[in-house]
């Protein structure tokens, strides 16, 4: 039977389409066009989510929209704008980012060159992270802490429901309602600005492979009823036995975060540090909330039995070159973790609300403490150390002398900083020419780069602090 010329063209065109499709299918699932799988989608906060976003001039408005249809490896790029969340309920965030990216091909969110976008969240996240392989960069996050008034979060911490609004976090990294196997990890936040939020500025919870660097964490935590801080790593969870840092936070500014509403737990202030890394060993039990609270205390609960253990940790963390200051908590510190290196941090006049020593171990095991330099505010302590073991406490320079723990080569004298201010947009803690600090540091756990990006060393030594 001859088949008409029409009907004859139609068949050729399905036949040469499938083939085709076949073929880009063939190169993406092989690896051999990877350009095919690869995308950029635009969001611009004034938009319309009906968009096709594969352009700037055709951008998604909503962030959520973009996450739903992003693919591993594709970026995301933002364009100026205001991103809010319509949701302040129970899970209301501005954007929920779930498995993105796999090993081989990374998922970014990042500002469009030349733009400067804006999250403002009002409910209990800006950016809620239950995701992999995802790297977070340029973006500024900004909370509500300019609508709240102190009355009114203390009166709301009393309620027996919290109310987000009071208690928003800026990036929170989330694992503890996800399977084992399903928790965050490989997630890197770089140059981002989170402030003003109610709760913490960055807060990770069971989640591996973490980078946070190159950030501006300010005026977080205030108004929240669970005692956050700037940047609060809690339970690490080990994704695999490889040697290396798994949890990097470096080269960030952190200042006046604090807490302001008793922390339900304890019924009084807590936290508001700087920087906190918290709990990587649960044999001793599973903490509750900002356990550290009570410093002198045990101040754990035995673990569920409905929830598995975490796998052991044998990661390191690296706590480096940030800049800690003016915090209400203490400026860095680290609690019930092992296998940490603490190293050319700057921290000064920190405890502001609680009163915490500027730096310290509790409950740890394997920590290093050194090139660091630390300014107490007037009465205020240096260091504390409560059931630590293998401490390596060296080449710090601080102000007033304490026999908490000792190095042979710490130095007591004034590390003479150009100019210390509580605003950090016109402050200046570089080094005077004449100080202590310059040249006397060691390289053991040596950073190539400071706070900012020099290279080490610069001299015939190396300097301490960041």
């Amino acid at each position: 039977m001859q088949v008409p010329r029409v009907g004859f063209l139609v068949l050729l065109f399905v036949m040469v389409s499938f083939v085709a499709i076949a073929q880009i299918v063939q190169a993406v699932t092989s690896g051999k066009n990877k350009d095919l799988q690869i995308k950029r989608w635009f969001v611009a906060g004034n938009e319309n989510d009906n968009n096709r976003a594969t352009t700037l001039a055709s951008p998604f408005a909503s962030l959520q929209k973009a996450a739903c249809v992003v693919q591993p490896g594709d970026t995301v790029l933002m364009a100026n704008g205001i991103y809010k969340n319509s949701n302040r309920l129970n899970g209301g965030v501005v954007l929920r980012l779930t498995t993105l990216g796999t090993k081989n091909a990374w998922t970014t969110l990042k500002a469009l060159p030349g733009h400067k976008p804006e999250i403002k969240p009002t409910g209990w996240a800006g950016i809620n992270i239950g995701a992999c392989y995802l790297v977070i960069a340029g973006l500024k996050i900004t909370g509500a802490n300019d609508s709240i008034v102190l009355h009114k979060a203390l009166e709301q911490a009393k309620v027996a429901a919290a109310d987000p609004f009071y208690n928003t976090n800026g990036i929170f990294i989330e694992g503890r309602q996800l399977a084992p196997e399903k928790k965050p990890h490989h997630v890197i936040i770089r140059n981002c600005t989170v402030s003003k939020c109610p709760d913490g500025g960055l807060a990770i919870i069971e989640a591996g492979y973490i980078t946070v660097e190159d950030c501006e964490v300010y005026q977080n935590g205030w108004y929240m009823r669970f005692g956050g801080s700037g940047i609060s790593i809690l339970n690490n969870r080990a994704c695999d036995d490889l040697p290396g840092y798994h949890i990097i936070i470096k080269q960030n500014k952190v200042w006046n975060n604090k807490t302001m509403v008793p922390c339900n737990s304890f019924g009084k202030l807590s936290d508001g540090n700087g920087i906190l890394l918290h709990v990587t060993d649960l044999a001793k039990g599973a903490p509750i909330l900002n356990g550290d609270a009570a410093i002198n205390a045990d101040t754990t609960i035995k673990p569920s039995s409905k929830k598995p253990m975490h796998p052991r940790w044998k990661g390191r963390a690296l706590i480096a070159n940030n800049l800690s200051v003016f915090n209400g908590g203490s400026g860095i510190h680290a609690f019930r973790t092992k296998h940490v290196d603490i190293t050319y941090n700057i921290t000064y006049r920190n405890g502001q609300a609680v009163g915490y020593q500027k730096l310290f171990p509790n409950n740890c095991k394997d920590v290093v403490i050194m090139n660091n330099i630390m300014m107490p505010r007037p009465g205020n302590k240096v260091t504390f150390n409560n059931r630590n073991t293998d401490i390596r406490w060296d080449y710090n320079v601080y102000p007033a002398g304490q026999d908490v723990l000792k190095g042979p080569h710490h130095i007591v004298a004034d590390p003479k900083f150009n100019k210390a201010d509580d605003y950090l947009p016109i402050a200046n803690f570089n080094l005077l020419a004449v100080n202590p600090a310059l040249n006397s540091g060691t390289k053991n756990t040596m950073q190539l780069l400071n706070l900012q990006k020099s290279k080490r060393p610069k001299a015939k030594g190396i300097d301490r602090g960041c």
